[in-house]
């Protein structure tokens, strides 16, 4: 993937550029000015580590944590493509064969349509999870992020309606045996996330 599309136009470099400079300049010039230098600089790395810090926050709870699933590439374990690969658990679990059991007992011998393991939407719910799901605070604060799965299924939608479409979203995989994970709270997920990356660099039990 590369911009040459893009950057071909000289009205697109221009907006590049001056965007750049811009931004250099509100963020970093504007509080040299007001503050001197030392403190024009303080105030601009305070500002990034703290940014930085809150949005690493709110995506690795999203992706790095305890029963969320990860993608296989097929053609780099040297298998065909036609094989069905399923996301798995580092502990080597498919979520998803227990949410496909629990749908058809739900549909009481009703039949229940088998959505593929690999699946584009089904892999998205696979490997994201939710946390303080409906709340339009916390869907507000993490700028959508809170609703990962939404934000992962629907890229192109305003993030102001993931806390909307939600429980539509949730249902709709109950349904069709797709996981959909979600923890009550950013301390829940974050603290799921500890346990998860203290189990990672547990080589022991990873083997």
């Amino acid at each position: 993937i590369d911009a040459k599309c893009r950057y071909n136009s000289i009205l697109n470099v221009l907006r590049f550029w001056s965007m750049k400079v811009l931004s250099i300049g509100y963020m970093l010039a504007v509080p040299c000015y007001f503050h001197g230098i030392l403190g024009g600089l303080g105030l601009f790395l305070i500002g990034h580590f703290a940014c930085g810090e809150l949005l690493a926050t709110m995506f690795i709870v999203n992706h790095v944590i305890e029963g969320v699933s990860f993608g296989k590439k097929g053609e780099s374990l040297g298998l065909s493509k036609d094989v069905e690969f399923k996301p798995t658990t580092v502990s080597g679990r498919t979520p998803m064969e227990q949410t496909r059991a629990e749908a058809k007992k739900a549909a009481n011998g009703g039949n229940v349509k088998d959505v593929p393991y690999n699946d584009w939407a089904a892999v998205q719910c696979q490997t994201s999870v939710n946390w303080s799901p409906g709340s339009w605070f916390w869907n507000h604060f993490s700028g959508g992020l809170s609703h990962q799965i939404e934000h992962h299924l629907f890229p192109s939608i305003c993030h102001t309606n993931y806390a909307h479409i939600q429980d539509v979203v949730q249902k709709t995989c109950e349904e069709y045996g797709v996981p959909y994970q979600s923890e009550p709270s950013l301390y829940s997920a974050y603290g799921k996330m500890l346990s998860h990356l203290k189990y990672l660099g547990n080589e022991k039990k990873v083997a």
